[in-house]
């Protein structure tokens, strides 16, 4: 397979599992778009682990292979996935630490924890607004920042781009709600449900949608806060560090579609914005501003 059909099948890939990154994606420079798309295809790899397997275990033993695939690419080892392959090179020259990735299998690490093997029911108490943020500052922001790594962005900058990355991954736990009403399992630190205290099928009735459009609400709250830090620190001036930083464009098209319809998940359309999103984006690139 030549290096120009190889990107195509990472932005087929991309389009079909993770279209929002995947159109960032697309204002990086060329040269770097398919280290890039490895990184974003990587990130579904390891969010689908506590979602398909059958028991903790299992997925404990997925992520350590991960581990093992991503440490023997910077080492100069031999690597049996394509992924790790296509960034072996960005991890040996150090352009992408180790450690940037290493955060984001710890992170999907702890989404395996407080589910009993029996029948995957969450254990524990609801989570907080506090430990959702969190959660998501460590999976969507760290993706973020690791691609800001990779394309070389300052030190300085670095944590707008993982902030850019969380206001998306809060927008995006909001819009996920009727998908995880849908799901046989769910995982605490990604259902607004779970955080809602409501039982899998959502809301049912009037009060349960109020409580849950208010928790909604105070996450969005929580993805302006971070919109406005990454455009108070200026993000790159150089266009060809720009493209985690427009995923803050993105969250932001997504937050205002989202109010329109009072916070609630339910009235929302499936890709708000989606249609004209592409000039925004360029728009933003072009002013060299997220």
């Amino acid at each position: 397979m030549n290096e120009e059909s190889g990107l195509d099948r990472l932005l087929a890939q991309g389009r079909r599992l993770d279209p929002d990154r995947t159109l960032c994606v697309l204002f990086a420079p060329a040269a770097r778009r398919a280290e890039l798309l490895a990184l974003v295809l990587l990130n579904q790899e390891l969010a689908r682990v506590a979602e398909t397997v059958r028991q903790p275990l299992a997925g404990a033993i997925r992520l350590r292979f991960w581990r093992h695939q991503l440490a023997a690419a910077a080492s100069g080892a031999a690597c049996d996935h394509a992924l790790a392959r296509i960034l072996a090179e960005p991890l040996r020259e150090g352009r992408l630490p180790l450690p940037e990735l290493e955060v984001l299998i710890d992170a999907r690490e702890s989404e395996l924890e407080g589910l009993l093997e029996e029948n995957w029911v969450p254990t524990g108490p609801r989570p907080s607004m506090a430990a959702l943020e969190a959660h998501v500052r460590a999976t969507s922001g760290g993706l973020a920042r690791a691609m800001a790594r990779l394309l070389g962005a300052p030190d300085a900058i670095v944590t707008a781009a993982e902030a850019a990355g969380t206001a998306y991954g809060l927008v995006g736990l909001v819009r996920a709600a009727p998908f995880e009403a849908a799901r046989a399992r769910r995982i605490r630190v990604r259902s607004l449900l779970d955080a809602a205290g409501l039982d899998p099928g959502g809301p049912r009735r009037t009060e349960d949608r109020d409580r849950l459009c208010a928790l909604a609400r105070s996450l969005l709250g929580r993805a302006e806060a971070a919109i406005r830090y990454v455009r108070a620190e200026g993000g790159p001036t150089d266009r060809a560090c720009l493209a985690p930083f427009l995923l803050a464009t993105v969250a932001e098209v997504q937050l205002r579609a989202l109010q329109r319809v009072g916070c609630d998940p339910y009235r929302l359309p499936a890709r708000p914005g989606a249609a004209l999103l592409p000039l925004r984006l360029l728009y933003a690139w072009l002013r060299r501003r997220a």
